[in-house]
């Protein structure tokens, strides 16, 4: 199998309002939350593929090491493939995005929550991995199996 990124953890001041932003702009699922009430701890988040976990700054999940990225709100941006990118545009702003410089009609840049940069795009990173690598693409999971079921 190689090797894909499949999961990205954001640590933040208030992973449950930093959540429903994600969620309210790109349509995320909500996979759990701790605490199940509030969420003040963490979040996680999907869009089927990428394992996205918004974490508390300091938590157990995302504790301070002392150094780099784990003394500050982090990572510095993530890139969204979107279907219509004036209509994400639109919504990115609607929630209170704010336009980042460099950003192009083909690769627009937001500031979202917590400083956090978000790339939007309708295409070019697909590209970009074909024409240097092995593109893999997503295709719906077989049902997972229950306990006791036979093959």
């Amino acid at each position: 199998m190689a090797n894909r990124i499949k999961h990205i953890a954001l640590q933040t001041e208030n992973p449950a309002e930093t959540a429903e932003w994600y969620k309210s702009v790109f349509g995320l699922d909500e996979l759990r939350r701790v605490p199940a009430e509030t969420g003040e701890e963490g979040v996680w988040l999907t869009d089927g593929y990428i394992y996205f976990a918004i974490l508390k700054m300091g938590s157990e999940d995302a504790p301070n090491l002392g150094e780099g990225s784990s003394t500050v709100k982090g990572v510095h941006h993530i890139g969204f493939y979107v279907d219509d990118l004036d209509e994400a545009v639109s919504t990115v702003k609607d929630h209170g995005g704010t336009e980042c410089p460099g950003s192009s009609k083909a690769n627009r840049k937001y500031k979202g929550p917590d400083g956090l940069m978000i790339d939007l795009r309708f295409r070019g990173w697909d590209e970009q991995i074909r024409a240097r690598s092995t593109l893999y693409e997503l295709t719906e999971a077989a049902p997972a199996k229950t306990a006791g079921a036979a093959d």
